[in-house]
This record gives C-alpha cells, sequence and structure tokens, in this order.
C-alpha cells in the first residue's frame, strides 16, 4: 500500500522530469536549427530528452507536451518555462502559422525517431497547410510514433494591441544591439586574421529569424536608423534583416534562411582590407578612391574562404560578398569573365545593401535619401540593376510608407509608421509624435486601418531633419 508521503514523493519527482522534459524540448528544437543531425552534442541531447520520455511513457503511457496562449503544458499540467531567449515563443509563433499546438510521443518512439523529429520540424518554412498534410510529410520521415496537435479552439485575444506592440519593440531592440556586438567582434577577428566564432554568429542569424517570424517590423523600424556611432555594423545587420524578410517572404525554409542571414551578415567583410578612412571619407570619391573601394567584393571572397570552414554556408556567403554589387545586365562589379546566373542569394543582398545605403547617405551617396523616393529609384532601375521579381517584392513588403518613414496626416499631425498593414499598405500603424503645436511629451500608437481611425489619413512623407526630428529618439525610446 503506498503512503501518501510516498504519493507525494512520487507526484514531485513526475513534476522534475516533467519540467525537464518541457525545458530540453525547445532547446533541441532551436538548436536542431543550427546543427548538423548527426552533430555530436545534438545526438547527446536528443539521447537525454528520449531516456526522460522513457520515464514518463512506463506503463503503455503517451506524453504530450503542448502550448496554449503562452503557457507550457505535460500531459495538461502546466509546466514552469524560463524563456529568457524567446526560444519557446518563437517557436510557438511558427506553429501557429503550421496550425500546431502541441505534441504527443507514443511509448515506442525510439531515439532516432527524435532525432528524426526534431531535424523534420526545423526545417520547416511557416507557411498554411493542413495539419493532416503536415502529419504525412512528418510520417514519411518518422515512423508513426509521433503525433502532431491541432490549435486550441478558442485561443485567447490579445486585447492590448499597443502593449504588445511595445514588447515587441523591446525584444527587437535586445536582438539587434546584440547582433551588432557580435558583428563588431567578427570584424575586428578578421581585420586581424583571427578565428571567427561561428558558433555565436549562427545563432545571431537565428535569433534575427526568430524575431522576423513573430513581428518582421519591429526590425524593420530598426533598421530605419541610419545614425548609429558606427554604421558599418548596423550596415550588415540591416542588410541581414531586409535580406531575411524578403527570404522568409518567398516561403524559404529554415536551413536555407540560416544560409541567406549569414551571407548577408558577411556580404561587407572584404572592406576590412581597405583603409579605414576610405571607407569614413567624408567627402565625394574620386576615381582612386573607387578603385580601391571596388576591390571590396573580390577581398570578402578571399577572406571568407581563407578564414572558414568550406560548407554551404561559407560558400553562400563568398558568392554573395563577390556578387553584391554585379547588376542583373552584368554591369557593377568586379567584371565576370563569363556570364553566369547570378546566386539568388546574391541577388537578394544586392536590393537590400542598396536599399539601406541609399537611404542611409554612407559610403556610395552622401546624402540620404526618403525610402519612398529610394524605392522610386530602385523600381526605375529594374531589369537593369536588380532582379525584377524580387523588387516586385521588396516593395510590397517595405510597403507605401516604409517603417520608420515620418508622415504628416491630415490632422496636421506628424507620425512615424512603425508597420504595415497587409492588404491596407495606405493606411499602416503610426506613432503619432507631434501635431500643429509642436512633439507630444506623451506619444501615442494609432492604428490607421481601425474604425476608429477613418477621420486620419496620410497627406505625404516628409523629411524629419526640417521638423528638427530625430526619428531614433522615438523608435529607441522607453515606452
Amino acid at each position: 500500500m503506498t503512503t501518501a508521503v510516498d504519493t507525494g514523493k512520487t507526484r514531485v519527482a513526475a513534476t522534475e522530469r516533467e519540467e525537464r522534459l518541457v525545458n530540453s524540448f525547445f532547446v533541441i528544437y532551436r538548436n536542431a536549427r543550427v546543427v548538423e543531425p548527426n552533430n555530436r552534442a545534438f545526438v547527446k541531447q536528443c539521447a537525454a530528452f528520449h531516456e526522460t520520455l522513457r520515464s514518463l511513457t512506463d506503463g503503455g503511457n503517451e506524453v504530450s507536451i503542448k502550448a496554449v496562449n503562452g503557457r507550457y503544458f505535460a500531459n495538461e499540467q502546466f509546466i514552469r518555462f524560463d524563456d529568457n531567449s524567446g526560444a519557446g515563443k518563437a517557436i510557438c509563433a511558427e506553429w501557429d502559422i503550421l496550425g500546431i499546438g502541441g505534441v504527443r510521443f507514443l511509448p515506442e518512439v525510439s531515439e532516432t525517431d527524435i532525432r528524426g523529429f526534431f531535424s523534420f520540424m526545423a526545417s520547416l518554412a511557416p507557411r498554411a497547410i493542413e495539419l493532416a498534410e503536415l502529419q504525412k510529410e512528418l510520417d514519411r520521415q518518422v515512423p508513426a510514433t509521433i503525433f502532431l496537435l491541432g490549435l486550441p479552439e478558442e485561443p485567447e485575444e490579445d486585447d492590448d494591441e499597443n502593449q504588445h506592440r511595445r514588447q515587441m519593440r523591446l525584444q527587437a531592440r535586445t536582438t539587434f544591439f546584440r547582433a551588432i556586438s557580435v558583428v563588431e567582434e567578427i570584424v575586428s577577428h578578421s581585420a586581424v586574421e583571427r578565428e571567427i566564432n561561428l558558433s555565436k554568429t549562427r545563432r545571431v542569424v537565428h535569433s534575427l529569424i526568430d524575431h522576423i517570424m513573430r513581428d518582421q517590423d519591429s526590425l524593420l523600424e530598426l533598421a530605419a536608423i541610419k545614425d548609429f556611432d558606427d554604421y558599418t555594423y548596423a550596415h550588415s545587420i540591416n542588410v541581414s534583416v531586409y535580406s531575411l524578410t524578403l527570404g522568409i517572404n518567398l516561403g524559404m525554409d529554415r536551413p536555407r534562411l540560416s544560409q541567406l542571414g549569414f551571407a548577408a551578415l558577411f556580404h561587407d567583410i572584404g572592406k576590412v582590407r581597405l583603409d579605414r578612412d576610405l571607407i569614413q571619407k567624408p567627402d565625394s570619391f574620386d576615381e582612386n578612391d573607387w578603385i580601391q573601394m571596388q576591390r571590396h567584393p573580390i577581398l570578402g571572397a578571399k577572406t571568407i574562404l581563407r578564414s572558414l570552414r568550406l560548407d554551404e554556408h561559407s560558400t553562400r556567403a563568398a558568392l554573395g560578398a563577390l556578387e553584391h554589387h554585379i547588376n542583373a545586365d552584368f554591369t557593377g562589379y568586379p567584371s565576370l569573365h563569363e556570364r553566369r546566373p547570378l546566386n539568388l542569394f546574391s541577388r537578394i543582398i544586392t536590393i537590400a545593401d542598396t536599399f539601406d545605403a541609399l537611404t542611409s547617405g554612407r559610403v556610395y551617396v552622401k546624402k540620404s535619401i526618403a525610402p519612398d523616393q529610394v524605392i522610386k529609384k530602385m523600381r526605375y532601375q529594374m531589369g537593369m540593376k536588380f532582379d525584377v521579381t524580387l523588387l516586385e517584392l521588396f516593395n510590397r513588403v517595405i510597403g507605401i510608407y516604409p517603417v520608420g518613414s515620418v508622415v504628416l496626416l491630415n490632422t496636421d499631425e506628424i507620425a512615424v509608421v512603425v508597420a504595415a498593414n497587409e492588404g491596407q499598405f495606405d493606411r499602416p500603424h503610426l506613432q503619432i509624435i507631434g501635431n500643429r503645436d509642436g512633439l507630444l511629451g506623451q506619444t501615442e500608437f494609432a492604428n490607421l486601418a481601425s474604425t476608429e481611425q477613418l477621420h486620419r489619413h496620410i497627406v505625404r512623407i516628409i523629411e524629419p531633419v526640417r521638423y528638427g526630428i530625430n526619428v531614433r529618439d522615438f523608435i529607441l525610446a522607453e515606452s
């Protein structure tokens, strides 16, 4: 006969095992995105997960892991999960798109099944798909021992959109500035030919992917800031953000997004081999300056191939560095001995790099151009310089009023565009920062697509400098 004390101990032990199971589930899920299936650490983690799972399936019991409204459950029991990295939220955001609410493991599930499951899920691109079809795809990879669960029928509504947007902005800020710090380390190590920390670099790329999948606008908003102390580092992150956003809208799966973000991050690495005074020259370039500057794509490809282990990531990155200034009509630099199709990643990076450079007024163009005017300029050159299809998609992603633009409203108010509205690009989300009396002490968020905001509409984009406005102050303000 079991005593009350024994029962209590058993209950505590079961809770500890379930908490360990849920915590390791999201850690392994995240790691599966950045390592190969035969990676020793990954195999070891899956073995430990399987061992914990076996302890819970003794007696023929199934085990389920669910996510409901930001809370995590194992076998219907609430589990405290430390999600400081945001991995759980990012994964659940993907699950929402895929229609997944959880996972059920049968008692006979093997360690090999576990590895196959995590590798399969990590390779998926978020897309609208029937859960039954997704289960069939999983069954082709893994025997029928793991089943995907649907979403709860009535998910809780987020009743405070503005608070949610503030949270996304704060999380984006953490991700963005952590990424800049890593890029600064990469550049400094490359300059003295020291080893580059590939694991840290890939983690940065995946943190950007995770955030863009949850909320692309808050990172696009940060990319709109052009007056960072050292724009060189921010430019690499901006190009990665624009490239990944385009890649996600193209429906790329996780491994390809990882390679794209990695390549975008390294596209300008050749500039570490140039004179720093040239990169930061405040005046227009003379002929000799241009000759020197046009060396950086080849220098970049050589730096990547010399510094990194040869694999898909480094190969794609070397191509991106080499080709990102070669135009669609094969003008630009460097000149190719033979015309061949340019790599897809290079064509994406070319668009992202050009947009960020022209809107920043750095290096090539010494005066910044408003984002909407940059898009018009790029569209005029479409077909000669850019891939037509990719630029059309980029135009839709950026929208009529790009995130970070300062606009004048018919109410004589001034606002910063903080997010687009799908299907209503002329009525985005705004942060109203001023009116005819001057800048506001307390800003106001407004979704122009809502019925309460029909009295407001955008008249035109304005130059913030003319009104004494620094967009950075509002985007980075604690709110």
